[in-house]
């Protein structure tokens, strides 16, 4: 295959992967985000583990 046909087969399926991204995120609902956002402020609110303590020592 030609190298600037393949660069731009390779430049429109990006195009496309990143445009399917971005109307996925769009399309996430509010309560799936805010349990997305409680899972990360427990997950760093739930302070260090037993294995990050004998992990750092």
């Amino acid at each position: 295959m030609h190298s600037d046909i393949h660069l731009l087969l390779h430049r429109t399926t990006a195009t496309e992967t990143h445009r399917k991204a971005a109307d996925a995120a769009r399309t996430a609902s509010l309560r799936e985000l805010v349990g997305r956002r409680l899972v990360a402020w427990g997950i760093r609110l739930s302070g260090p583990t037993d294995l990050t303590v004998t992990l750092a020592a």
